[in-house]
């Protein structure tokens, strides 16, 4: 009997370190230093079917669970229940699920990590205190068909828990070495490209500077140009206004003739109208002359047309006094003709 009691606290005892914190001391800092690089080099993704997108952790419960089928007494499972969310487990317990956030994205260059799932399991928190069992609850033994409490039984799964644990621990090691070794080739990848980036930088310098001397030769003919057209620029200034000073002492000497010329033609124009008045006046006399002399005329061209007359009538006058004498005569004549005849 005390041998059965002694067998079972050592086994509660092992249990109890393979569960805690002091059992997994050597692995937890190794765990975290690796963690913390990971996390500096490159962003954690995580792609779970979780609702949530940080990473789940799976922890064990107080006490594992273990199942005794009633046929075979000597299989025995245990399963560690999966907490789907945080709040299922009440706050401060020591099993509470740990969630790992996603970090920054780190540089565009680097190429994105494959999406895996992150396992990272809840331990006890250290205590100075020893694990003892609860008062309040009490172990139930089940007895299977070869009589033999589950109690028992449970004393050889420490070594089987004991062994997952370790191969868990290898497990993520080789992951952890295969990553490692991938950001090792990524790194001398990036390392090649950075040295053919520096090279073509090189050549991209050298070509700026080639460019750069050819603008500074270049920009000190421009300045060159540049003084000789400033100083062609002020000699054509002088020469403009040069001409603009003789261009306005010629329009002052033509206003200037202007006036002595207008004054000019202005007395030349009085002195014609002077002349014209009097040549006018002159005119106007002479043919008052004219008209007097036309006068005369007319009263003379008037007498000479009556002295006409007059001797037309005294010419058929005269002409009628002969005609009319012939006339007696002839008939006088022919009555002194017919006067004879008739005597004799």
């Amino acid at each position: 009997m005390s041998s059965s009691q002694g067998d079972k606290r050592s086994s509660n005892v092992e249990m109890g370190e393979a569960t805690s914190q002091a059992g997994v001391a050597g692995f937890l800092p190794f765990r975290e230093k690796i963690t913390r690089r990971k996390a500096e080099k490159e962003p954690v993704r995580v792609e779970t079917e979780l609702p949530s997108s940080s990473t789940l952790a799976v922890a064990p419960t107080h006490g594992p669970e273990v199942q005794v089928p009633q046929d075979a007494g000597t299989q025995v499972e245990m399963s560690v229940p999966c907490v789907p969310d945080a709040l299922a487990q009440p706050i401060g317990s020591s099993t509470t699920p740990i969630f790992v956030e996603e970090k920054e994205k780190a540089a565009e260059s680097m190429p994105p990590p494959p999406a895996r799932k992150e396992i990272v399991m809840a331990l006890h928190a250290p205590s100075a205190a020893p694990i003892v069992q609860p008062k309040g609850r009490k172990r139930k033994f089940t007895k299977g068909h070869d009589g033999e409490s589950s109690q028992k039984r449970g004393l050889n799964l420490a070594p089987g828990l004991r062994g997952k644990f370790v191969s868990l621990i290898d497990g993520m090691n080789s992951e952890y070495g295969s990553e490692a070794s991938r950001l090792a080739r990524d790194l001398t990848e990036m390392q090649g490209k950075w040295s053919e980036t520096e090279a073509m930088l090189k050549a991209i310098e050298g070509s700026h500077s080639a460019k750069v001397s050819k603008l500074e030769a270049e920009i000190g003919v421009l300045e060159r140009d540049l003084g000789k057209t400033a100083s062609y620029l002020l000699k054509e200034k002088k020469a403009r206004k040069a001409k603009s000073s003789e261009v306005r002492r010629l329009q002052r000497q033509i206003e200037s003739d202007e006036g002595s010329t207008s004054r000019v033609v202005k007395e030349t124009k009085d002195a014609i109208h002077v002349e014209f008045q009097a040549r006018l006046a002159k005119i106007s006399d002479f043919l008052g002359s004219l008209e007097c002399i036309r006068s005369r005329d007319s009263s003379l061209a008037t007498v000479e047309g009556r002295m006409a007359m007059v001797r037309i009538w005294s010419r058929l006058k005269s002409r009628r006094k002969k005609r009319e004498e012939r006339s007696k005569n002839w008939s006088l004549s022919r009555w002194n003709n017919r006067a004879e005849q008739s005597d004799g």
